[in-house]
């Protein structure tokens, strides 16, 4: 079961789809009146916070009853959502833009679609097109979708069309970048083996040149003739 906080991001209306899906799955039958005060306790505890207290008032102290889910659905409604909530939405609708891939801007454009309240069909298509990239909402609106799932299923298949095998060449692409413009490592193989060893004849009081002992490389017999 969800939890409702009453604080002012959260929404009642996705809290009690929420609860509604839950008990759907628990064979409740929510809307058959008998049901309805185990219904309401179902969700009255599942309450925190503001909510919890708001709920508690009323209950004990103005000695209020709900009886429905669509009561309490109301009642929480009346006391924590603001009464512009709608004006707001709309607001952050128009300034909903896509910034990425078409699926994240789906799925804010949805979440903000769920909460806005008689919007007809044509003007969901149009805000929707409105926030999409160029390229992508020029090919959506000249299909002249009527219906807002036409037009994400058409803007998701023109990102897949046109953009998906970029992506896949990118990282192949920058790697080929990389190798070229970094630094080519040096061959051990062809470093002198006497600079390696240097330290080593210098313990030992071997020739740096020929490894032999009793002289220095100044001196050295194999390097001098």
């Amino acid at each position: 079961m969800p939890t409702y906080h009453g604080r002012p991001h959260e929404s009642v209306d996705e809290f009690i789809f929420r609860a509604k899906l839950f008990m759907q799955g628990k064979c409740i039958d929510f809307m058959n009146p008998q049901n309805g005060p185990r219904v309401v306790a179902m969700l009255a505890a599942n309450f925190r916070d503001g909510a919890a207290s708001w709920y508690h008032a009323k209950v004990m102290v103005e000695h209020v009853a709900y009886h429905t889910l669509d009561e309490l659905h109301g009642a929480l409604a009346a006391e924590f959502v603001p009464p512009d909530q709608q004006f707001r939405l709309r607001a952050e609708l128009h300034q909903c833009q896509q910034r990425g891939s078409v699926d994240d801007y789906v799925k804010d454009f949805r979440r903000l679609m769920a909460q806005i309240h008689r919007m007809h069909a044509l003007d969901q298509v149009n805000h929707f097109c409105e926030g999409l990239k160029s390229e992508t909402k020029k090919d959506v609106m000249y299909l002249r979708c009527a219906t807002l799932a036409d037009a994400i299923a058409a803007a998701q298949a023109y990102e897949r069309t046109h953009f998906s095998g970029e992506r896949g060449r990118q990282p192949s692409s920058s790697r080929v970048a990389a190798a070229s413009d970094g630094p080519t490592p040096m061959d051990l193989s062809v470093v002198d083996s006497r600079q390696i060893d240097k330290r080593t004849c210098r313990e030992r009081n071997q020739c740096f040149y020929c490894k032999e002992v009793r002289h220095r490389i100044a001196s050295c017999p194999r390097r001098n003739g």
